[in-house]
């Protein structure tokens, strides 16, 4: 994924890729640009999927940029950067369907939440494997799935942790973890279970609680699929064995 930088100043284009954190935004290359037309030229070479963008520049201001990119269906998402605070500028962006309007000096961590929104509309973020591949993300995942075991956790909300479709979560834990997600979430549950289980006096319907279960009836339905015996049973079994 690649970013593009506009602006007429290339100090400050210099400081805002410096802003950039890798680690919370993978990107494959940054363009910088200092005027309209060449941020245009770089658009017709190279696939953008971010631009941030000054307003007020000479030969064509940012605006005239986006217009251009809307009217040829250049598919990039559009931050501006800039240093007048103008109410019309701010509107003029929003109709144009930016995704964020900073001001100058600009501070990294509103530049990077601006970034993180903007990747949740990249189609091909999910396809960046240069610095945060599929392995990386189901390992990530996991830890994820772990650390949050004692509630109620979808796909959607750990996919949206990655900036990636819920389907292709799916597909990639499948392939990586060589178990669903929706099994591994399943399971982890169950190992939390059984240690407690073995290792405490929790009640089981506390047990449940901790595990991401409100209903108790529930909890043990999925704990006799999994193991076949009731919390009570396994308990007592491997109390027994001991």
């Amino acid at each position: 994924m690649n970013i593009l930088i506009v602006d007429d100043e290339i100090l400050e284009a210099e400081i805002i890729q410096k802003l950039i954190d890798r680690k919370r935004f993978p990107y494959s290359a940054v363009y910088v640009a200092q005027n309209m037309e060449e941020a245009m030229g770089i658009l017709r070479k190279y696939p953008v999927s971010v631009i941030l963008c000054d307003i007020e520049m000479p030969q064509g201001s940012g605006l005239d940029l986006t217009h251009w990119i809307r009217e040829n269906e250049v598919e990039a998402e559009v931050i501006y950067l800039t240093g007048h605070a103008e109410f019309s500028y701010a509107t003029e962006a929003l109709r144009l369907g930016a995704v964020d309007y900073l001001l100058k000096p600009v501070e990294q961590e509103d530049l990077m939440r601006a970034l993180e929104k903007a990747a949740r509309n990249i189609p091909d973020f999910k396809g960046n494997t240069e610095t945060l591949n599929a392995e990386k993300i189901v390992e990530k995942a996991k830890i994820y799935i772990k650390e949050n075991s004692n509630r109620e956790i979808s796909r959607a909300e750990v996919a949206e942790q990655f900036f990636i479709h819920p389907d292709y979560l799916s597909h990639i834990f499948k392939e990586w973890a060589g178990i669903t997600f929706q099994d591994f979430v399943i399971k982890t549950r169950m190992d939390k279970a059984k240690k407690m289980l073995i290792y405490t006096d929790t009640s089981i319907s506390n047990i449940a609680a901790s595990t991401g279960y409100s209903n108790t009836a529930y909890f043990a339905k999925h704990f006799k699929r999994e193991t076949g015996m009731t919390p009570k049973e396994y308990r007592q079994n491997a109390r027994t064995a001991e």
